[in-house]
This record gives C-alpha cells, structure tokens and sequence, in this order.
C-alpha cells in the first residue's frame, strides 16, 4: 500500500511539473496580446530590464503582471477561477458583488470629506464666476445604492445617500440640485440599471430626464415621442469584465429616437477627432465590446450636438459630465439648439471662455456618485 502510495504521488508530482512547464513553455511561444476583449482592457507588455529598476522592485512588480497578464489561456484561467469562488459561494471578486438575479455592482469606496470639499469648492467658484448662467447639478445614485435589496448579505458599501446630501448642502444656492434618487427608486423593479454595466439604461436616464426637464420648467416629451427600438441583447460590460464572473446573461440596450412626424435632426462635431455625424448614436459601436459607446462614440474631450430646435429663446447647454450623461443627452436634443457636452478629464480649454464665446444660457453638471468621488479631474472645473 506505502508502495502504491508513493508511486501514485511521484506519478502526480511529475504530472505537475510537466504541466507547469507546458503552461511556461506555451506561454513563452505565444505572441502576445495588447487587449483582452473579455476584460475590456488593455495587457501588461513585457517590461524593460535595467539594474535600477530591478533594485527599486518595479521590474519584479512589472514582470509579475505582465506574466499573469500574457499566460497562455488567460481567459480560460480567469474563468474557471470565477466559476470556482462562485460554486464555493463567494459573491465578491475583483471589486465587483455578484447580486441577485444575475445583477453585478461595483464596490464603493468610502469618500474622502476632505476631497469633497475642495471638489463642490470648485463647483462653486465655478458658479461665482457665471453668475448670469443656469446652474444644475445631478449626482445619481449607483446600482449599488438603488438596487441595494440584491446585494449579497454580507456587502455593506458606503451609503451613498449620506454623501449625496453631504454634496448637496455644500452648493451655493444658485446651483439648483436635481436629485433623482426617488425617481429612481420608484422604478427599481424596471430594468434601469444594466447587469453586467455600471451604467443606467435608456430607461433609468429616461425617468432621470423627466425629472431634470421639471427641476429646468421644460415640459418632458413622453415616451410616445420617441421610436424605442432595441439595437442589441449581447451586451456585456464593464463590470462582466472586471469580475471574471461568467455564465451571467448579457444586457440589451435601447435608443430612443425621436419619431419622424418629431422631425428632430442633429449634427454632432467631435472636437479631438475633428469629424463630425447626423446621428448622436454611432451603430457601428454596436459591433465592439463596449456597446455602451453607442451613445453618443464613448466619451471626448469636447463635443458640440446642432440641433434644428426653433423655440423662440434657442437655448444653449453645456454639460460637464461622465459617461452617464451620454444616454440621458438623446432626450434633450428637442429642447436646445445647442447642446455642449464637456469631459473634464481630457478638456484642457477654459470652460468660461467657451461659456462666453458661445452665448450659452444654461449648465448641467452631471456625474454617477461613484465616478465624482473618485475623480479627481471634477477639481477642474474651477480653474
């Protein structure tokens, strides 16, 4: 038996072995990749050796990602470690909670007060620099929050709301403050959050819209303005990519446009590209990974949306924003004339001077809570 024993432990330890040199070996022949699809990023390049970076410890740290990052099957691997925690029971991986019916939310540091501060500071010197402009500001809620019922029973994120208010109290008075988290929750058994996304769907910016058109005295379309139309129902995002849980089933995402008798027409200029569109949704997006950049191709330093709205006071908007504002901008469109979607993260031009050389009579300033306390770029807005 102690025969049998050892020899059954020598034969594993040398299937071992040959495994894990096969998996090297494999991993060395192969070429490598610059962009995983699955994970939706970019992967570490093999590193540049000298002396100086070994003795600090970065070519070690460096080399370490990028071997994770390159093994051969490293979508395979990923996998199978998900599917593993999964069947264990775990409900956490890579910053990402596995919740309820299928729905993923991404894990919320708690904020920083001191950062707070110094970002609705900003925000206010802002606003005491444009006096004649109308001011609004949204700060959504995430899934995380407003879905918090399909959380796991273990997660206890920050409550978002504490923080929210704590941002709200702190704006100067003529900054009008849209909240929409009851707008929201109201709404929490519709699907107006994704899945597999952090974002809000067409639906969730849509009850968002209804509520800032009547914090700003316009009137809402209603839905029946719109053709709803769904453009994809394999749509897998952000937060299927970070955790590596699999076997989730992926989003469908919906565009709203406006119905023809509505005769609405755009024309949509991207500054860093210098190219312009008719079309606020750019379909051939649907194709890539990221989907969510069919609203209006992803997110750009400055873009300037012309409408053919002829009210009378031809309003003009600029909206300093994250990626949540590019689906709630398409229900807009029929109320100004000009529509100036601002991403301070890549935006190196004065927002004044471009307030004032275009004549612009109103502001939204719109982020989800977990991207504006976490974004240090929002600061900017007070240069």
């Amino acid at each position: 038996m102690d025969k049998n024993n050892k020899i059954y432990n020598s034969v594993m330890a040398i299937l071992l072995i040959v495994f894990l040199f096969g998996i090297f070996f494999l991993s060395i022949i192969t070429p490598d990749k610059e962009f995983s699809e699955s994970e939706n990023r970019k992967l570490a390049a093999l590193p540049k050796y000298s002396t100086k970076s070994l003795l600090k410890g970065n070519f070690t740290s460096d080399f370490e990602k990028y071997i994770s990052d390159q093994i051969v099957a490293r979508d395979f691997w990923v996998n199978l470690k998900a599917d593993s925690e999964k069947v264990m029971g775990k409900k956490d991986n890579n910053g990402v909670y596995l919740g309820d019916d299928g729905y993923l939310f991404q894990m919320v540091e708690k904020p920083d007060k001191k950062d707070i501060e110094n970002k609705v500071n900003a925000i206010n010197s802002f606003s005491n620099k444009n006096k004649n402009l109308k001011k609004y500001f949204m700060l959504v809620p995430n899934s995380v929050k407003v879905l918090e019922d399909k959380l796991p029973k273990f997660a206890d994120p920050p409550n978002q709301l504490e923080y929210i208010g704590e941002v709200k109290n702190k704006l100067d008075d003529d900054i009008k403050f849209v909240d929409v988290y009851d707008t929201l929750y109201k709404a929490k058994d519709e699907y107006i959050f994704y899945k597999t996304d952090h974002h809000w769907t067409s639906k969730g910016a849509y009850y968002a819209y209804e509520k800032l058109a009547e914090d700003m005295g316009l009137t809402p379309h209603k839905e029946d303005y719109f053709d709803i139309k769904k453009v994809t129902d394999d749509f897998y995002g952000s937060l299927y990519s970070k955790s590596g849980f699999r076997n989730l089933s992926p989003d469908s995402i919906e565009l709203y446009t406006p119905a023809s008798k509505n005769k609405e027409s755009w024309n949509v200029q991207y500054y860093d590209k210098n190219i312009s569109s008719k079309s606020i949704y750019n379909m051939d997006n649907l194709k890539k990974k990221d989907k969510y950049t069919v609203f209006l191709d992803g997110n750009h330093s400055l873009v300037k949306i012309t409408t053919n709205n002829n009210t009378k006071d031809k309003r003009k908007i600029v909206i300093v924003r994250d990626s949540f504002a590019n689906s709630i901008i398409p229900f807009l469109t029929g109320h100004f004339s000009e529509i100036y979607v601002v991403d301070l993260r890549y935006f190196t031009d004065s927002l004044d001077e471009l307030i004032k050389d275009n004549n612009i009579d109103d502001c939204l300033i719109l982020y989800s809570a977990n991207t504006f306390f976490e974004d240090s770029s929002v600061d900017r807005i007070g240069w």
